[in-house]
């Protein structure tokens, strides 16, 4: 399972899921911080299977650089890992962000208000779905 989504950059995150969790407003934000709650992959032969998203080799935590338009892994984290937005939106109190790495396409939906994030990434014959929750990362960061 998890070999289908081994680098999911765009995976890795956020949601707004199983438990509440509050964040910052990110109106206006250049650059956020999200982690990811609760994960579910699902392939066509065996169905979906809700798991905690490190068993699915998400990162803890993923920053998302606006201004820049592009995701990667901390520093801390130790995995060097980064994806471009090629897509990015701001309308009516959302984040849209879409993109295609690896042969994977990704899209999170980030509502601005609350921080709390739905991502999707799909590939042949596997999607997963993220819920997460993200907050603002300080300037210059």
């Amino acid at each position: 399972m998890s070999r289908y989504v081994r680098w999911i950059a765009p995976l890795f995150l956020i949601g707004g899921a199983a438990a509440p969790a509050f964040a910052d407003d990110l109106a206006g934000q250049k650059a956020i911080l999200c982690t990811a709650v609760q994960a579910t992959d699902c392939h066509p032969d065996t169905g979906c299977e809700t798991t905690a998203p490190w068993n699915l080799n998400i990162p803890q935590f993923i920053e998302i650089d606006l201004a820049g338009k592009m995701l990667s892994t901390t520093k801390a984290s130790g995995e060097n890992r980064s994806t471009p937005i090629r897509s990015l939106l701001r309308e009516d109190g959302n984040i849209y962000l879409q993109g295609v790495e690896g042969g994977r396409a990704f899209s999170f939906v980030i509502t601005e208000a609350t921080g709390m994030a739905s991502i999707a990434v799909a590939r042949e014959d596997v999607t997963v779905s993220v819920f997460g929750v993200c907050t603002p990362l300080p300037a210059g960061k």
